[in-house]
């Protein structure tokens, strides 16, 4: 069996379209970083904290976590709190490279394994009116960054894995679901 920890709805959909039958339950626990950390790190921790408590429900399934941040200048943005939050966020972006980093963790029994998959994302210039359609639309409020790269047209290219952006490297899984394959 294999245990989703996470609620969101495009891991879900990534997870299911590599053909894997799947149960969700989502970690409880608030995502903290630990500043001693590198960011590389902190992601890995936060990913296999949630695995851990997922685990303790279902000690022998496999269980998938992620966690996915934004940043830019090596600031991380998160989900926005407001509206307000979420235009600044995006106009921070305009015309300029972020990196998306997913940090992934599949535990099964004894055996884990952790990825983060750095992928750079490039924004076009964004004028007021496109940031504050998107933002009016709503859909900018439950995603990293401010947006969803499957439901704008913000970006201009990317340079990695187009999965990863959406929340859940595909190849990585893959990876790890090799090394457990029962």
């Amino acid at each position: 069996m294999i245990v989703l920890a996470s609620k969101s709805p495009r891991r879900k959909e990534i997870l299911k379209s590599l053909g894997y039958e799947f149960i969700i339950c989502p970690a409880k626990k608030d995502e903290v970083f630990d500043l001693c950390l590198t960011l590389d790190e902190a992601l890995e921790k936060v990913a296999l904290s949630k695995g851990k408590e997922v685990q303790e429900q279902y000690p022998d399934a496999i269980i998938l976590s992620a966690d996915t941040i934004v940043c830019l200048d090596h600031t991380i943005l998160g989900k926005p709190k407001s509206k307000d939050e979420a235009f600044q966020t995006l106009f921070s972006l305009s015309n300029r490279k972020h990196q998306v980093k997913t940090g992934v963790c599949l535990i099964y029994k004894n055996q884990v394994y952790s990825h983060v998959e750095t992928t750079d994302v490039y924004f076009r210039e964004l004028s007021k009116k496109d940031i504050q359609t998107y933002v009016d639309s709503g859909k900018c409020m439950d995603k990293a960054g401010s947006y969803g790269i499957q439901e704008c047209d913000f970006v201009d290219h990317i340079e990695g894995d187009y999965t990863n952006v959406v929340g859940l490297p595909k190849h990585v899984v893959e990876s790890m679901m090799k090394c457990v394959a029962l």
